[in-house]
């Protein structure tokens, strides 16, 4: 894989849990999970922002450099492990596995009998910087030396090398009279597969995710929710239903239909006018139960939308005010300013209105009778 198509993979992360299904995905494993997962998968994808620029092994092998360029190696090893073991973390909190590691016992890229890949780059990581002087996983040769680019020309004439791009010697722990010591190295090229192997991953993971929210929604569709021929009554069945199944997701929705239902309208001119988008907005209860008792329909919600939001605003020129007026359970310290601003503006209401909760009602109704 190239280095930026890599990093466009590890960026869709970001983009998968803060794209249109955000909410169900905090839905789904609030719902499944009795931990809080949702931090774990939103650490993962800020890690993976801060190694990107260490991903790439290209130009690692410079021989010029007092240290033999060992520094920019580990921060590669160590960006490399930040992003598998993120890429596990997710693994194993969706899975509920949390001693066993993704691709458990599979050695395809680094061949090694005794460990299977996961095992073995963790040796790397450990000998080539992390702690080379207390390696606990090489049995008699425990302590690795300083690491440089391998470029031993009488090995590769004897055909005794693998070919490593980067290599330490590993000294033993026993008292000998022979010095005993082991080579070690790695290529570039096999812990970018690695990697790589890691984050195609992440495509399997999103389907994982996905399909637990449709597993969800099905599963919460069996219960069927009381109906009742009062609106008021069902909007409080709803509210409850709503908390339960969906954590107060129209909550918002379920406070302007009570309001826009309940509101008395005091003028009677007004009310007669007013009573058609009355009638829409006590049909919208029942189709807001729909959606709630049937959570994959949630695409009728641009219905219920269309009747309490205009597509098309037509207080332009005084959006301030209408913004205020929208949010009026905040502002109600300006009603006397908003009534004042409203007047004559909102035909065919006329201004006999006592308070801001009316006027909302009525302007709510103005910019819906407009946008027809």
């Amino acid at each position: 894989m190239k280095y930026e198509e890599r990093l466009g993979k590890l960026n869709g992360l970001s983009e998968f849990i803060n794209g249109e299904n955000q909410d169900d995905i905090l839905l789904v494993l609030d719902k499944r999970y009795g931990e809080d997962k949702w931090s774990i998968i939103c650490a993962v994808m800020h890690w993976f922002r801060v190694v990107e620029n260490y991903l790439c092994s290209d130009n690692l092998l410079k021989e010029n450099k007092v240290d033999n360029n060992w520094g920019e190696v580990y921060l590669y090893v160590s960006a490399v492990d930040i992003v598998v073991k993120g890429i596990n973390d997710i693994y194993k909190a969706l899975k509920n596995k949390n001693g066993i590691h993704l691709f458990y016992k599979e050695n395809d890229i680094f061949k090694d009998s005794k460990k299977d890949d996961w095992e073995y780059f963790q040796n790397i990581r450990a000998i080539f910087g992390a702690h080379p002087t207390d390696l606990d996983a090489n049995k008699n040769f425990v302590v690795a030396t300083f690491p440089t680019p391998y470029n031993s020309i009488v090995d590769r004439m004897k055909g005794t090398t693998k070919e490593w791009d980067y290599y330490t010697l590993l000294w033993s722990k026993n008292k000998s009279e022979d010095f005993l010591q082991e080579s070690f190295g790695f290529k570039f090229k096999d812990i970018d597969r690695f990697l790589d192997k890691y984050i195609l991953y992440l495509d399997e993971l999103y389907k994982e995710i996905t399909s637990m929210i449709k597993d969800y929604k099905k599963e919460v569709a069996k219960k069927e929710i009381e109906k009742n021929e009062n609106p008021m009554v069902q909007l409080e069945i709803l509210r409850n239903e709503d908390k339960a199944r969906l954590n107060s997701r129209y909550e918002y929705i379920i406070d302007i239909l009570e309001v826009l239902i309940s509101q008395i309208i005091t003028d009677n001119y007004n009310r007669e006018k007013y009573e058609k988008y009355k009638q829409e907005n006590i049909e919208n209860v029942y189709l807001l139960y729909e959606i709630i008792q049937n959570p994959e329909k949630e695409n009728l919600l641009s219905k219920i939308e269309k009747v309490i939001y205009c597509k098309e605003e037509k207080f332009t020129d005084i959006s301030h005010y209408y913004s205020k007026l929208d949010e009026f359970w905040n502002n109600e310290d300006m009603e006397e300013v908003l009534l004042k601003h409203f007047k004559n503006r909102i035909f065919p209401f006329n201004n006999n209105i006592k308070n801001i909760k009316e006027l909302y009602c009525l302007v709510k109704a103005y910019n819906y009778y407009k946008n027809m």
